[in-house]
């Protein structure tokens, strides 16, 4: 007889580390969290038996979850399914005994167990559930990872009869929702090593545009400081005439390097952190003003468009870094008379947005930009025509250094 009970106890021992193990086999064969969830559910739901089974991501301080993996027995067909359900955890003394405890809690029988039997408020709550979802026994574990809660594995039984939740089940279940713990910390970290390869491909593509960029850019105007100096140097005899075109056009070209230099530095400021912002109440009328100041007294190669503003009288003050707002509003002003020919029309407007804030809307009549590429139009060194067929200079800068501003 004991030899026939060791034997059993052996076997079932046995049977035990194998069903882990297929399990453990099935949910390793996935990097995605998703997948993990959707394996596990479905695995351990049918090892053992239960009515239903959830397994859901959470943290300890949450409020609550949607379900969104759930496997029901085949013998439950009647049973509600809780996909798509929000699942309250804030309220549920069960959830927060897992939290306390960083271990399993069991009922054997929602009708007689004293935490849904009492008349408090949190026991009231979790008779309702059980009520709904018609669970008579719960079994609640966490997913553990050095003390973080990463998600829940619940099993219920909803039959007529309480089921007696034995220790070897809840170790079972134990040892599953640690696989899944480590299974979801290796998705975790698979999908950061992603996002770095993605962040060091789009360094990479960073610094091959730089380079394009200050090759095209700083090349081009130095060429033609050089020329002009060389000729001014050179043809004492010049005519006057000819020698005011060499000085503005090396004048004009140093401008442009210049402003190039500018705009990386600002860049280079607002990325790092290093600005000191200086917030206080402003006026926007007098912001917008500065802005198309700087505009209208800045050399260009064509005439500007007709430039509107509408701006209501009774704007209220607004609290932000002047210098820094003028800016955005520049540069925003700037591309827009850029791509807008000299017969067409840029206006600024501004106008409570319903909160407390005010929203600033520059718009033009140019030509405007292909749907497909609106996301990457504040994307460093992006202009709608390409980094070396430009047609209006500039950096492609511009929209960036606007975008890390407001950010």
């Amino acid at each position: 007889y004991k030899l026939l009970k060791a034997y059993r106890s052996i076997s079932a021992q046995e049977r035990k580390e194998r069903l882990v193990n297929s399990i453990t086999v099935a949910i390793r064969k996935s990097l995605n969290s998703e997948e993990i969830f959707k394996v596990a559910v479905q695995e351990l739901g049918q090892a053992l038996g239960v009515c239903r089974c959830l397994v859901y991501r959470c943290k300890a301080e949450d409020v609550s979850t949607v379900i969104q993996h759930e496997f029901l027995g085949s013998y439950a067909a009647n049973l509600p399914s809780l996909v798509g359900q929000t699942w309250s955890l804030q309220n549920n003394c069960l959830f927060q005994e897992v939290v306390q405890k960083q271990s399993g809690v069991l009922v054997n029988d929602t009708q007689s167990d004293v935490r849904l039997t009492a008349s408090t408020r949190p026991a009231k709550v979790l008779r309702d559930l059980t009520a709904r979802w018609n669970i008579i026994s719960w079994l609640m574990i966490p997913v553990l990872n050095q003390g973080r809660l990463l998600g829940v594995v619940e099993l219920h039984h909803c039959g007529a009869v309480p089921h007696e939740w034995a220790e070897d089940e809840r170790a079972l279940v134990d040892a599953i929702a640690t696989q899944i713990g480590t299974a979801l910390i290796q998705a975790e970290a698979y999908a950061n090593l992603e996002d770095l390869n993605q962040q060091l491909e789009a360094l990479d593509l960073t610094r091959s545009n730089l380079i394009a960029i200050t090759g095209h850019e700083l090349r081009t105007p130095l060429s033609t400081i050089q020329v002009c100096l060389e000729s001014l140097s050179s043809e004492p005899d010049m005519p006057p005439e000819l020698r005011h075109v060499m000085l503005s056009s090396a004048m004009e070209d140093a401008e442009r390097m210049r402003k190039l230099i500018q705009d990386f530095l600002t860049l280079s400021r607002l990325e790092s952190g290093r600005v000191e912002w200086r917030l206080e109440p402003l006026p926007l009328e007098e912001c917008v003003e500065l802005a198309l100041s700087s505009i209208r007294t800045r050399p260009t190669e064509k005439p500007l468009p007709r430039i509107i503003t509408q701006l209501p009288t009774e704007l209220p003050l607004i609290f932000a870094d002047g210098e820094w707002l003028v800016e955005v509003l520049s540069k925003l002003l700037d591309n827009a008379c850029k791509f807008t020919e000299p017969q067409g029309e840029v206006t600024i407007k501004a106008e409570r947005n319903g909160g407390q804030m005010l929203e600033v809307t520059v718009a033009d009549t140019g030509r405007g930009i292909e749907p497909k590429r609106l996301e990457v139009v504040f994307d460093r060194f992006y202009q709608e025509e390409g980094a070396l067929r430009r047609t209006t200079g500039g950096t492609g800068l511009g929209l960036a250094i606007c975008r890390q501003i407001v950010t």
